[in-house]
C-alpha cells in the first residue's frame, strides 16, 4: 500500500506540471487582478488590515478576489473588491469536475497580475492554481510548505524527500517571490511584509477593523451576557468541557452563558448544560449565520474561547476575549502582535491569552507527548484557576 501511494504521488506531481487549466476559459485581456485568500474564517479577520490596499494601490484596476466559501458573507461585504470566487477545499481535493469549473470561472480574463497572498503555500492548491491562469505578472510568497505537507500527509509520511522538489518546482511558476524572513512571526506582520514588499512600502501592521457595519440580530440584551466557544477545528486543541463549566459556575451570577459554534459542536454546549443545570446556558451552536454571529460576538461584554475563528472575531469587533492558547503555532496567530502593539500591552481589543510555556513550542502541532483525555497537553495542562485569574483580571479592566 505504501509503495502504491507513493507511485501514485509521483504521478500526481507530473500531472500536476502540466498547465493544462490555461486552455480553459475565454482569457480574453483585461485590467483585472486576482487576489487570493483562500484559508478559513480566522485567517481570513487577521487579513483585513491589508485587504485595503489593494484597492489603494490599484483603484482603477477590477479586482478580483478568490477566497474561501466559508467567508463569502463577508467577502461579499468587503468594499475592496469588484467581484468575488468562492472556493471549496473540500471539493478541490476530491472532485476533478470542481477543478474544471473553478479555471472556467477565473480564466475568464487575463489578468494583468495575480497576487497569491499565502505565507504557508500549498503546491497542490493555491500554487497549481496560479501555474494554471494567464497573467502578466504573477507575484507570491517564498514563505514556507506547511499547508503542502498537510496534504502530502495523505499520501506519504516522508515529507523531506517531496518538500524541497515540489518547493523548487512551483518556484518557477511565479514571476516575483516575496522573500519572507525567518523565524516566527504574527500573520498580521507577515501580511504587512508581503504588502510592503509588493503594493505599499510604508505600511505597518495594526489590528484588523471590520470595513462594514454590523446589523443587530441578537434578541439577547448587550454586555449582559458572555460568549463561550468551546470547540476548535480538532477536540485535541480544546479545553475541557469540566474546565468551563469552572469559570461558567463563576460568572453565572453576573452573566448569561452564551454557547457559539457549529452544530457539531452543540454537543459540547449540551455538556456544559448537564454539568450545570441550574445556570442560565443559551445554546447557539449552528443557529447563527456568519454575520450573526460577528453581532453575537460584539454585543458579549467577553468571549472565552479556544484558539479558533472567534478569537480573532473578537478583535475585529473590539470585544475583549480570553484565549485558551495551545504552542503547536506559537507567535504565528496567537499572541496578537502588530508593527505598533505589543502582545503584552493592555489593550481593550488585544485577546488575553492563557498558555503554559513548553520547550516544545511550534512543534507544528506533531506533539512529542502522549494525547490527554484526547487533548494536547500544552492545552490539558492548563487550570480551570489560571483562565479564571485572567478574566478577573479582565474584568477588572472593561467595567
Amino acid at each position: 500500500m505504501t509503495l502504491l501511494k507513493e507511485c501514485l504521488l509521483r504521478i500526481l506531481i507530473l500531472v500536476y506540471r502540466i498547465p493544462l487549466g490555461r486552455m480553459i476559459g475565454k482569457k480574453k485581456k483585461h485590467n483585472a487582478i486576482l487576489v487570493m485568500r483562500t484559508d478559513l474564517i480566522g485567517d481570513c479577520v487577521i487579513w483585513l488590515d491589508s485587504a485595503k490596499e489593494y484597492k489603494k494601490k490599484f483603484p482603477n484596476n477590477h479586482l478580483v478576489l478568490l477566497h474561501n466559501k466559508a467567508w463569502t458573507d463577508m467577502a461579499l461585504k468587503m468594499p475592496y473588491f469588484d467581484e468575488c470566487i468562492p472556493f471549496d477545499g473540500k471539493l478541490f481535493m476530491k472532485s476533478i469536475r470542481y477543478y474544471f469549473i473553478l479555471l472556467k470561472q477565473l480564466n475568464v480574463y487575463h489578468y494583468q497580475k495575480v497576487f497569491n497572498t499565502m505565507y504557508a503555500r500549498n503546491f497542490f492548491i493555491q500554487d497549481w492554481i496560479v501555474h494554471n491562469l494567464s497573467a502578466d505578472e504573477k507575484i507570491g510568497f517564498s514563505g514556507n510548505f506547511a499547508n503542502t505537507n498537510n496534504t502530502l500527509a495523505k499520501l506519504t509520511s516522508n515529507f523531506s524527500k517531496y518538500n524541497p522538489t515540489l518547493y523548487a518546482i512551483a518556484n518557477k511558476w511565479y514571476d516575483i517571490l516575496i522573500p519572507a524572513e525567518k523565524g516566527v512571526k504574527m500573520e498580521l506582520q507577515r501580511n504587512a511584509e508581503f504588502i510592503r514588499a509588493c503594493v505599499n512600502p510604508t505600511f505597518k501592521a495594526n489590528l484588523p477593523i471590520l470595513p462594514f457595519d454590523i446589523e443587530e440580530t441578537s434578541d439577547l440584551t448587550p454586555k449582559h451576557y458572555v460568549v463561550f466557544a468551546l470547540g476548535a477545528s480538532t477536540i485535541r486543541r480544546t479545553w475541557n468541557v469540566e474546565k468551563f463549566a469552572r469559570i461558567a459556575k463563576h460568572l453565572s451570577q453576573r452573566f448569561a452563558i452564551v454557547c457559539c459554534g457549529t452544530q457539531s459542536e452543540s454537543v459540547l454546549c449540551q455538556q456544559l448544560k448537564d454539568i450545570l443545570p441550574q445556570e442560565n446556558i443559551i445554546n447557539k451552536c449552528g443557529q447563527t449565520s456568519l454575520m450573526e454571529l460577528f453581532s453575537l460576538i460584539k454585543n458579549a461584554q467577553f468571549i472565552l474561547t479556544n484558539d479558533t475563528s472567534t478569537s480573532h472575531i473578537a478583535v475585529a469587533t473590539q470585544t475583549p476575549s480570553v484565549v485558551i492558547l495551545g504552542g503547536g503555532h506559537f507567535g504565528q496567530f496567537q499572541p496578537y502582535q502588530t508593527d505598533t502593539i505589543q502582545y503584552n500591552t493592555i489593550h481593550p481589543a488585544l485577546p488575553m491569552p492563557v498558555y503554559k510555556t513548553m520547550d516544545c513550542f511550534n512543534c507544528g502541532w506533531i506533539c512529542k507527548y502522549p494525547l490527554q483525555n484526547g487533548r494536547w497537553k500544552c492545552i490539558a495542562d492548563i487550570t480551570a484557576e489560571e483562565v479564571l485569574k485572567k478574566v478577573n483580571q479582565l474584568l477588572e479592566v472593561i467595567q
